[in-house]
């Protein structure tokens, strides 16, 4: 019995290189290619082999918010503000610094220029900004910027505001309640399980779950082997399934920072799954073409592999979707459009015939 599943785990471990291998050589040419047949054909292929893996695609238009609204997505999902450029402050906020305690204001004037400002009510939408309320409060109330310029402030000047005078109260909502430290405490066995199937190091997996409890990355890892060598393993991104750029049909834009809103991805399938995204113009419109991941997929190892989790209900056991039919299908035709159409791009390797690989396991490789 114990041979058996050796054997099966190599088997496995031999197809899933084959896959990343396939899907490596694919990606390689359809970036290189000009915008064409041959390109929306390799574009077509690699979207139905997701497709058969659980993905999808949803088209909608695009409605790009104001960049400083994206920061704010931003701000809130890392627990952490970018330094402002001076040249994005107002000058109310300007001239407010510069005329802070010069006059004496009463508590009660803070407290109506705050509940006033269209800005600063957004902005407390994010859990993050909400958090510290108080203490940019407290904070504006003892340095005394005059209130009837607080009233005009912009999200800017209140995300500098906050860096400078609220930074490490702002920075500690995450580091309490952080989407990877989150995931990492429901699902470490599967997380070290999916990694160890997948062949990776135990002494690279130990290190990556030690980072993702204590800091809440799963990035950067750093581990030598007994000869000084680096261990390489997975990293992971965090990925937006409502596209920050452009979140449609959304109450709030708190909304797509939530966990169930988020999954951890690895970072060269990230950067692939975006490049199969597309803009497109129809009647004069802007739409998007998006790329959604599995539902309830909370970490992606490859395009097969994921661990599902239902953030909204930690105690629902949830398990992997199977895939709707054999991905060797896909990967064979993959590995012959790869090897036919990498004679269109300049200096690519070609190899004397297409790869194949010939899996004697079941429907489906999970």
């Amino acid at each position: 019995m114990a041979s058996k599943s050796r054997r099966e785990a190599v088997e496995y471990l031999k197809y899933l290189a084959f896959a990343n291998e396939t899907v490596n050589k694919a990606m390689n040419v359809f970036r290189q290619l000009p915008e064409g047949e041959p390109k929306r054909q390799m574009r077509e292929l690699l979207r139905h082999y997701l497709y058969n893996n659980n993905y999808a695609c949803t088209i909608t238009p695009e409605r790009p918010i104001e960049p400083e609204y994206k920061m704010l997505i931003r701000d809130d999902c890392n627990g952490d503000i970018y330094a402002v450029d001076k040249n994005f402050l107002s000058f109310h906020y300007r001239y407010a610094l510069k005329n802070a305690g010069l006059e004496k204001h009463a508590s009660e004037e803070y407290v109506k220029a705050l509940d006033r400002n269209k800005a600063w009510s957004d902005m407390c939408e994010f859990p993050t900004y909400r958090s510290v309320e108080g203490a940019v409060l407290a904070r504006l109330i003892e340095m005394q910027l005059p209130p009837n310029l607080i009233k005009a402030m912009k999200v800017n000047d209140f995300r500098d505001f906050v860096r400078n005078n609220c930074g490490e109260e702002f920075a500690r909502y995450r580091e309490r309640k952080s989407f990877i430290k989150t995931f990492i405490n429901a699902r470490e066995t599967e997380f070290r399980e999916m990694l160890n199937r997948g062949g990776v190091d135990p002494r690279y997996t130990d290190a990556l779950v030690e980072k993702m409890r204590k800091t809440g990355e799963a990035w950067d890892v750093v581990v030598l082997d007994e000869n000084g060598k680096r261990i390489e393993g997975p990293e992971f991104d965090r990925h937006h399934t409502i596209p920050v750029y452009s979140p449609n049909n959304v109450a709030s834009l708190s909304e797509v920072n939530s966990f169930n809103k988020l999954c951890l991805i690895e970072k060269k399938f990230h950067r692939w799954l975006h490049k199969l995204e597309q803009a497109k113009v129809s009647d004069d419109m802007l739409y998007f073409e998006k790329i959604m991941v599995p539902e309830h997929a909370a970490c992606i190892l490859n395009f097969e592999t994921y661990i599902a989790h239902d953030f909204s209900n930690p105690e629902r056991r949830l398990f992997p979707m199977r895939p709707s039919g054999e991905n060797l299908i896909y990967l064979n035709k993959l590995a012959e459009m790869t090897y036919k159409f990498s004679s269109l791009v300049p200096n690519a390797k070609r190899e004397k015939t297409p790869d194949r690989f010939v899996h004697r396991g079941g429907k489906g490789s999970r």
